[in-house]
């Protein structure tokens, strides 16, 4: 799976709001800044993780985004659900109408194990992993 730009950056940006949660809200222009992203782009991405339940706005001066649960419970497979529209490899995974083979494709057999490794490793994978990431030397190995 190719993951598009808003995803990678909706990742960034609910890194961000993990790692100053203990601040507080964080403002738009905050992420702005810290990750390089342009205003208007960042403002859709934000409208979809709020409509999908991961974020919420905090109103006033020292309003901004927070998590709308602890970073230990939201999952990298949570974001990527969120912002992209489909998370399986090949459509007919999705949508087995899409091919008239898929009932008998070898090849769909081996799509459907990919996706079934890749949504099990994105779901052990959380915020809160991703945040301590840049506290410890080296990287979580996730591998399978």
């Amino acid at each position: 799976m190719r993951l598009s730009k808003k995803c990678r950056y909706g990742t960034r940006a609910m890194i961000e709001i993990a790692r100053r949660e203990v601040n507080g809200p964080v403002k738009r222009k905050h992420i702005v800044e810290t990750e390089g992203l342009s205003m208007g782009f960042l403002e859709n991405i934000l409208c979809v993780l709020k409509d999908n339940g991961l974020i919420r706005t905090v109103r006033g001066a020292r309003g901004g985004f927070v998590l709308k649960a602890p970073p230990e419970k939201i999952t990298l497979l949570d974001v990527v659900s969120a912002l992209e529209s489909e998370t399986a490899p090949v459509e007919c995974l999705e949508n087995k109408d899409s091919c008239p083979r898929s009932t008998a494709c070898t090849a769909r057999k081996a799509w459907r194990k990919v996706h079934k490794i890749q949504t099990q490793v994105l779901s052990k994978i959380t915020l809160r992993d991703l945040v301590d990431m840049d506290k410890e030397p080296g990287t979580l190995d996730y591998a399978i």
